[in-house]
Protein backbone atom coordinates (compact mmCIF):
# COMPACT_ATOMS: atom_id res chain seq x y z
CA UNK A 1 0.00 0.00 0.00
CA UNK A 2 0.69 3.55 -0.26
CA UNK A 3 0.58 5.23 3.40
CA UNK A 4 0.52 9.09 4.35
CA UNK A 5 0.04 11.72 6.94
CA UNK A 6 -4.19 10.89 8.17
CA UNK A 7 -4.64 14.50 7.48
CA UNK A 8 -3.49 14.27 3.57
CA UNK A 9 -4.64 10.35 3.39
CA UNK A 10 -8.49 11.47 4.32
CA UNK A 11 -8.06 14.67 1.99
CA UNK A 12 -7.00 12.10 -0.74
CA UNK A 13 -9.61 9.66 0.05
CA UNK A 14 -12.46 12.01 0.09
CA UNK A 15 -11.56 13.65 -3.50
CA UNK A 16 -11.20 9.69 -4.58
CA UNK A 17 -14.79 9.00 -3.26
CA UNK A 18 -13.50 6.45 -0.81
CA UNK A 19 -15.16 5.69 2.75
CA UNK A 20 -12.65 5.01 5.37
CA UNK A 21 -13.06 1.97 7.63
CA UNK A 22 -11.25 1.38 10.88
CA UNK A 23 -10.14 5.05 10.62
CA UNK A 24 -6.77 4.33 8.54
CA UNK A 25 -7.75 1.99 5.22
CA UNK A 26 -10.53 2.97 2.81
CA UNK A 27 -13.04 1.52 0.50
CA UNK A 28 -14.16 2.57 -2.93
CA UNK A 29 -16.68 1.95 -5.41
CA UNK A 30 -14.54 -1.24 -7.61
CA UNK A 31 -16.39 1.12 -10.66
CA UNK A 32 -15.40 3.89 -9.74
CA UNK A 33 -14.04 6.65 -12.08
CA UNK A 34 -10.89 8.07 -10.55
CA UNK A 35 -8.32 10.84 -11.23
CA UNK A 36 -4.55 9.80 -11.17
CA UNK A 37 -3.00 10.47 -8.20
CA UNK A 38 0.83 12.34 -8.64
CA UNK A 39 3.35 11.71 -6.75
CA UNK A 40 7.07 14.19 -7.31
CA UNK A 41 10.18 13.39 -6.46
CA UNK A 42 13.09 15.01 -7.19
CA UNK A 43 11.21 17.67 -9.57
CA UNK A 44 10.40 14.12 -11.62
CA UNK A 45 6.40 13.23 -11.39
CA UNK A 46 5.51 9.73 -11.16
CA UNK A 47 1.65 9.11 -11.96
CA UNK A 48 -0.70 6.29 -10.56
CA UNK A 49 -3.74 5.62 -12.62
CA UNK A 50 -7.09 3.53 -11.13
CA UNK A 51 -5.87 0.35 -11.71
CA UNK A 52 -2.51 1.26 -10.21
CA UNK A 53 -4.52 2.23 -6.91
CA UNK A 54 -7.87 0.00 -6.53
CA UNK A 55 -6.93 -3.27 -4.71
CA UNK A 56 -10.27 -5.60 -5.65
CA UNK A 57 -12.33 -6.95 -2.98
CA UNK A 58 -15.47 -8.67 -2.59
CA UNK A 59 -18.14 -7.75 -4.57
CA UNK A 60 -18.70 -3.79 -5.43
CA UNK A 61 -16.03 -2.76 -3.00
CA UNK A 62 -12.77 -2.45 -3.61
CA UNK A 63 -10.08 -1.52 -1.18
CA UNK A 64 -7.82 1.58 -2.06
CA UNK A 65 -4.24 1.38 -1.72
CA UNK A 66 -3.24 4.29 0.07
CA UNK A 67 -3.34 4.05 4.41
CA UNK A 68 -3.29 6.75 7.43
CA UNK A 69 0.30 6.11 8.94
CA UNK A 70 0.55 8.51 11.89
CA UNK A 71 4.62 9.23 12.15
CA UNK A 72 5.97 11.72 14.74
CA UNK A 73 8.58 13.90 14.43
CA UNK A 74 11.30 13.66 13.67
CA UNK A 75 10.94 10.90 11.77
CA UNK A 76 7.57 12.48 10.34
CA UNK A 77 5.67 12.90 8.91
CA UNK A 78 6.05 10.86 5.82
CA UNK A 79 4.99 9.07 2.62
CA UNK A 80 5.66 5.03 2.02
CA UNK A 81 5.87 4.42 -1.33
CA UNK A 82 5.53 0.67 -0.86
CA UNK A 83 4.06 -2.45 -3.06
CA UNK A 84 1.29 0.01 -4.80
CA UNK A 85 4.08 2.15 -5.95
CA UNK A 86 7.05 -0.49 -6.82
CA UNK A 87 4.38 -3.03 -8.76
CA UNK A 88 4.44 0.43 -11.84
CA UNK A 89 7.60 1.42 -10.98
CA UNK A 90 11.45 -0.38 -10.51
CA UNK A 91 13.09 1.27 -7.50
CA UNK A 92 16.70 1.39 -6.85
CA UNK A 93 18.47 1.83 -3.46
CA UNK A 94 21.63 3.32 -3.22
CA UNK A 95 22.99 3.30 0.46
CA UNK A 96 26.36 4.65 -0.25
CA UNK A 97 25.34 7.75 -2.07
CA UNK A 98 22.27 8.10 -0.07
CA UNK A 99 19.74 8.21 -2.72
CA UNK A 100 17.16 6.41 -4.88
CA UNK A 101 16.66 5.66 -8.53
CA UNK A 102 13.23 5.29 -9.64
CA UNK A 103 11.85 4.60 -13.52
CA UNK A 104 9.07 2.47 -15.09
CA UNK A 105 9.16 -1.35 -14.56
CA UNK A 106 9.65 -3.34 -17.46
CA UNK A 107 6.47 -5.66 -16.26
CA UNK A 108 4.15 -2.63 -15.36
CA UNK A 109 3.61 -2.45 -19.15
CA UNK A 110 2.52 -6.29 -18.62
CA UNK A 111 -0.52 -7.83 -17.48
CA UNK A 112 0.48 -11.51 -17.45
CA UNK A 113 0.46 -13.30 -14.44
CA UNK A 114 4.01 -14.97 -13.37
CA UNK A 115 5.83 -12.72 -15.99
CA UNK A 116 9.25 -11.62 -15.12
CA UNK A 117 11.14 -9.29 -17.17
CA UNK A 118 15.13 -9.04 -16.30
Amino acid sequence: LLAGPPDEVSVIAEKLGAKSILGKEYMVDCSADLPDLSFTLGGKTFELKKDDLILEAAGSQCLLGIMAIDVPAPRGPLWILGDVFMRKYYVQFDWGNQRIGVATAAAAESKEAGELIV
